[in-house]
Formats: structure tokens, sequence, C-alpha cells
């Protein structure tokens, strides 16, 4: 029973999503690590950890808001799957991914789940406030913290009024990456910002696809996202696009380094990767098999980023 239980909160925690975290972590680091100080592996781990926990933390945040909310509704488990004593009978069909509100865990305690991983968060954000001495991080904590709060939570969330793409793009991109490489070095360059405008368009891309298969439930309950807006075909052909401009922006700092003019076997190996990975992504999105693309996207983001890592370390 209590493997059980445990199953039901990682599954609660959205580990498919969460390379989404660390993927703009990794492209600040990547681009920063010439120039950071003799702390920067310290800095480094634990602005991951910032950015895992945050991540969990808006995870658990969503899924406590959607599920009082009645959003997630259908999106249960079977009981054999749970320990919650509130779950009784037979699940609904899920129209997604299984939620813990919805597969009759306490709001409560989705909660309380939510505050420990923020509050965790915000302990290694101040263990990298204390290395590198940039007090004013609190004021990024705190809006990072609203923003988790503020996507689903709240009388008017924003997630509720088209504007979750434009959050989820500056905080899993330009604030993540941007916050990482300035902790790490004091500074931030143009590289710095098309990295993270290539982790944000993934990140937002996931959110497409999320929204992409609850467009209809979306609909039914008020929930207002540029899925609703575009429609189902239009809104598929915006995911693919804002996928492949990832790719490009990835594959501009790649030709841009020396490795291009040092070594062309490791280009080709590198492109090919990234084209593999965003084939698959945009298949599974225009063949409407979410299930699949959510985490194909997922990892996108890290092969974009693996593209920063390799090209700028190698340079």
């Amino acid at each position: 029973m209590a493997f059980m239980g445990m199953t039901i909160w990682i599954r609660g925690a959205r580990l498919k999503t969460l390379p989404l975290a660390i993927a703009p972590v990794l492209i600040g680091a990547s681009l920063a690590w010439h120039d950071a100080g003799e702390r920067r592996v310290a800095v480094a781990f634990l602005c991951s950890f910032v950015a895992l926990l945050l991540q969990i933390a808006a995870n658990f945040a969503n899924d406590y808001s959607d599920g009082i909310r009645g959003t997630d509704a259908g999106r249960s488990v079977p009981v054999k799957d749970t320990d919650d004593s509130a779950v009784s009978g037979k699940a609904t069909p899920s129209r997604g991914p299984a939620r813990l509100v919805a597969s009759g865990v306490n709001p409560k305690k989705v909660l309380v789940a939510a505050g420990i991983c923020a509050l965790a968060a915000c302990l290694c954000g101040l263990a990298v406030i204390a290395l590198t001495g940039y007090w004013w991080f609190i004021l990024v904590g705190i809006a990072c913290l609203a923003a988790c709060w503020c996507y689903v939570g709240g009388k008017h969330p924003y997630g509720y009024h088209c504007l979750g793409e434009i959050f989820v793009f500056i905080f899993f991109g330009l604030v993540a990456t941007c916050g990482t490489m300035f902790a790490l070095s004091g500074t931030i360059t143009p590289d710095g910002l098309l990295g993270g405008s290539a982790a944000g368009l993934v990140a937002v891309a996931v959110l497409c696809v999320n929204n992409l298969r609850d467009i209809e439930s979306d609909g039914n309950h008020g929930k207002h996202t540029w899925m609703t807006a575009m429609g189902l075909r239009n809104g598929t052909i915006f995911t693919i696009a804002i996928l492949i401009i990832s790719a490009l922006i990835a594959l501009r700092h790649l030709l841009q380094s020396s490795i291009y003019a040092a070594n062309g076997i490791p280009l080709i190996a590198i492109i090919a990767i990234l084209c593999a990975a965003q084939i698959a992504a945009s298949y599974a999105i225009a063949r409407k098999t979410y299930r699949r693309a959510l985490p194909l996207c997922s990892l996108d983001s890290l092969t974009v980023a693996a593209i920063f890592v390799l090209s700028t370390m190698l340079a």
C-alpha cells in the first residue's frame, strides 16, 4: 500500500515534464561556465534543484487548483493504484494522464506537497544567494513562486486567460537560463537570451501539446488557452512551428561555434540527433498521439540544451 501511495505521488509530480526544468539551467550554465567563479559547481547544482523543485511545486499546485475547479474531472487512476480511502468503485476512463485530486487524493495534501517543494526550492535559492551575494535574487524567487501559484490558482488565474504560454516562455526559458547564467558569471549575453528563448519555446510547445489534448474539456470549463483560441488544426501547426524555431536557434549557436570549423563529424552527429528528436516529436503531434508527443517534446528540450552545452564546451 505504501508503494502504491508513492506511485500516485510520483505520477502527480509529472516526471515527464521535468526535463523542461533542467534544460534552461544546462544552457545557462554552459554559456557562463568559462567565466564562472570557483564555486560554479555548487551554484550550478543549486540552480538545478531550484528549477526542479519549483517545477514539481507548480505541478502539484496546478493539480490542486484544476482539481478543485473540476477541470481535471475524469483524470483518475484505478483504485488499486491508490491508497486513499476516499476513492471507491471503478475509476472513470481518463482523458489524459492521471491527476492526484481527480484520483481522490485529499486536495489539502496536494497543496501541502506543493508548499513543501516550494519551501525546499526557496532554501536552495537562499543558498545560491549566499554563495553569489546577489540578494536581489529574492525578488526573482518571489516572482517565480507567484507565477507558479497564479497560473491556475487564485480567483483570476492567468492560465485561464490565454497568458499561460507567455509566462511559461518567460519563466521556463528566459528567467531560468539567464538567472543561472548571471548567478555563475554575473552577466547575461545575447547568446543567453537566445538560449533562453530556445528553451522557452520548447516549454511552450509542451504546454500547447497538453492543451491540444484537453482542448474540448478546457473550452467546457472556461479555460482559455492559445489552443482553444486557434483551434485544433492551427494549434497543431503552431506547436510544430515553435519546435522547429527552437531547433533553428540551437543550430545557429552551433554553427557559430568553433567546433564547426574544427571537426565536421561531431557537427553532423549533433545535427542528426536534433533532427531525429524534432521529427519524432512533430510526427507525434501531427498524428494527435499526445501521450507520446508530450514526453518527446520534453526530451527535445534536453536535445536543444545538449547543442548549447556541446558547442560551448568543445569550442
